[in-house]
């Protein structure tokens, strides 16, 4: 026992904290004049709805049984039969009740979901297989200057992921696309791509690689909306193939430590601190401020323009 009490007295104890609506929530401590308001968090560029808080009880109440995913118009009638009507009404009752009743998986699975309880296993491999940056513009792009910056920065991102996973890869390509919600203008889209001689991750020759596919795919008089880099043949980086020939192992020596000096700069003093001459946006604008966020919420704990003020 007084082994025991010991080894107590020297165990690290973690507790593990998560925040319900986490986005949400944290909007909502600086905009206290959103509380009991339906509220969507967009992604960056304003695309993707990435987090909600819509009243749920009052949605759940006003929301169709027949309208849930694993139950539909297959059980819709034999619920309602039941005075079921509504998926507040569903989730309500007692697991067991669900079980005994419909002696179904997928009707478990459902109702444990609709409870909070996660049921689909996360099957997201630790080391992704391919990697890839895109964005659509805020406008359109027709001249090869800017795309090429865009496409530097986003050649600059996949190297980044690449390093951050350990990992490298054997085939680099690039995409454009034009504006297809403008029938009127010449619509043209296209991709390439270039296999390195050995795997890389190295900012540098990421970046020069997706300037000549660029080069080669680019389209004078057309507008652009969209353009995009990916990284292929992705491997872990010590099981590198090399190239017989051609790998100078004083050049990737040298390429690894710029690349691990200039990653720990940008975690330690912020993101582009340091970076090529070819991701430089004209005006001063940084990477960040190249995508659409016409919604974006104010930085009141990082911007002092932005710092509450209270009456």
């Amino acid at each position: 026992m007084e082994t025991l009490n010991k080894k107590r007295k020297t165990m690290k104890w973690y507790a593990i904290c998560d925040c319900d609506n986490c986005y949400v929530s944290c909007e909502r401590v600086f905009r206290p004049d959103l509380e009991g308001k339906p509220i969507v968090v967009l992604s960056n560029n304003d695309v993707c709805i990435i987090d909600s808080e819509e009243q749920r009880l009052k949605a759940a109440k006003l929301y169709p049984i027949g309208e849930i995913w694993g139950i539909g118009r297959r059980y819709q009638a034999r619920i309602e039969a039941m005075g079921i009507r509504t998926v507040h009404d569903f989730a309500s009752h007692s697991a067991s009740w669900v079980r005994s009743t419909f002696k179904t998986v997928v009707i478990e699975r459902t109702w444990a979901e609709l409870n909070g309880t996660d049921c689909i296993p996360d099957d997201i491999p630790k080391r992704k297989k391919s990697i890839c940056t895109s964005r659509s513009f805020e406008g359109m792009v027709n001249d090869f200057d800017t795309l090429r910056t865009h496409v530097a920065n986003f050649a600059a991102r996949c190297a980044e992921k690449l390093r951050k996973q350990q990992s490298a890869a054997n085939i680099i390509g690039v995409f454009i696309d034009s504006n297809h919600f403008r029938p009127e203008l010449e619509q043209y889209s296209n991709m390439t791509e270039k296999t390195f001689a050995t795997p890389t991750s190295a900012t540098i020759d990421i970046v020069k690689a997706a300037t000549a596919c660029l080069k080669r795919i680019y389209r004078q008089g057309i507008y652009y909306k969209r353009v995009g880099v990916i990284m292929m043949e992705v491997v872990t980086n010590t099981a590198i193939q090399t190239d017989l020939f051609n790998f100078d192992v004083d050049r990737h020596r040298h390429m690894t430590q710029l690349d691990n000096a200039v990653d720990k700069i940008n975690k330690v003093d912020g993101s582009e601190t340091v970076i090529l001459s070819a991701q430089q946006y004209t005006k001063g604008k940084k990477f960040a401020d190249a995508i659409k966020h016409d919604h974006k919420s104010l930085n009141p704990t990082t911007r002092w323009s932005d710092i509450i003020k209270l009456k």
